[in-house]
């Protein structure tokens, strides 16, 4: 199948969450300074969410460079993305309305741990289908050095998002009202602001080939 519909349909969804997020907003219902001041937790709470999708959003289209044509693996690794990104809205509404109160905010850390694993799922099986397009020659360097690029990733990224998402999951649990577990979320989402270089690097390398 060609990648179009799997990255249309993804396209979609996240636009939809993001759509479902901002809603969650609702207008103040006085014209004062302090109504409009008092939707600033909600706000707050939509921006950190709104770079956290957006991010995914900006890496997902990068990955996708990699792939020409899809199958089932990739098909049913990226619905399970999309699945848990999907609960993106619902974390958000539930942590701002309740004031970010431990429960809430706890489990919007788990959601951003969950989307990361299965992010990361998805690179991984996306790599693997290209590295086992790599015709099996090992007398050629040029493919031996091909497939060496295809199966690197990018783990110290990939350790330190889960290792602050990790320490985002403590302070909410024990610090839920410092708002330190958003911090670290935040962070973490800043680390993959530029995408996976190592993308870029493998691209380049493909192209190359191609030339």
């Amino acid at each position: 199948m060609d990648k179009g519909r799997m990255e249309a349909f993804s396209d979609g969804v996240i636009a939809i969450i993001i759509t479902i997020m901002v809603l969650g907003i609702a207008a103040p219902d006085g014209t004062g300074l302090s109504d409009l001041l008092g939707l600033l937790p909600a706000i707050a709470a939509y921006a950190v969410s709104f770079i956290g999708v957006g991010t995914y959003w900006n890496n997902h289209h990068h990955l996708l460079k990699l792939v020409n044509r899809v199958n089932g693996r990739m098909l049913w690794s990226n619905l399970a993305f999309l699945f848990v990104l999907s609960f993106f809205p619902l974390a958000t509404d539930w942590m701002q309305k309740t004031g970010f109160a431990a429960l809430p905010t706890t489990c919007y850390v788990i959601v951003n741990m969950l989307v990361s694993l299965t992010y990361m799922n998805l690179e991984r099986v996306i790599r693997r289908e290209l590295s086992q397009s790599c015709p099996p020659n090992p007398a050629s360097e040029r493919e031996a050095e091909r497939r060496a690029m295809v199966e690197k990733r990018s783990l110290l990224k990939e350790r330190l998002t889960l290792g602050l998402e990790v320490v985002g999951l403590v302070i909410a649990l024990v610090l839920p009202s410092s708002h330190l577990a958003l911090v670290a979320l935040v962070i973490a989402f800043l680390l993959w602001i530029v995408p996976d270089l190592r993308i870029v690097r493998l691209l380049d390398f493909l192209a190359e080939e191609q030339e």
